[in-house]
């Protein structure tokens, strides 16, 4: 597999930032990996700080907040973060209507990444579809999107990912 560039979901930094073990581990060695250099790999939304906050605020985690707006607003070195553009809107519409079981924060995001141009969305989501390509991509004006794959942040694909960073 090759990894051009990475979307981070939500869930992604939930586990960064809240669940013990060898996935959070395998997320900062990419995330470490990420700062030693070389174009920004990994990138996500905006959109993702609003969802990040929900929990935070409902149990006045101050710290757990300071953390998510370090992550995604202040400290960007290593993230590449963008708002949610009205071509992402008219994306996530095609998405919905390709995939109607998707939600439409799982749309944004997914349209995000096509937008981003990643090859790859990391997702804890087992309901968001293996592969997305969209038809009638209208901001590109192409017929097709190019072609976004979904993995899950198990310890195997993270560890593809990061043996795949120079």
């Amino acid at each position: 597999m090759e990894f051009t560039r990475l979307y981070l979901d939500t869930a992604i930094f939930i586990e960064l930032a809240e669940v013990q073990g060898e996935i959070q581990t395998l997320l900062y060695n990419l995330i470490e990996k990420q700062m030693q250099g070389g174009e920004r790999f990994l990138c996500t939304s905006e959109l993702a700080l609003a969802e990040l906050l929900v929990g935070p605020y409902r149990d006045e985690d101050d710290d757990l907040i300071q953390l998510y707006d370090n992550w995604i607003v202040e400290d960007n070195s290593w993230l590449d973060v963008r708002p949610v553009t009205r071509e992402v809107l008219w994306s996530a519409a095609l998405v919905r209507r390709q995939f109607k079981s998707v939600k439409l924060p799982d749309a944004i995001h997914l349209a995000s990444a096509i937008g981003f141009e990643c090859s790859h969305f990391l997702t804890a989501d087992k309901r968001i579809p293996g592969q997305v390509r969209l038809k009638n991509d209208r901001w590109r004006g192409e017929r097709f999107s190019p072609e976004l794959s979904v993995i899950l942040p198990t310890a195997e694909n993270l560890r593809a990912i990061i043996e795949s960073r120079p």
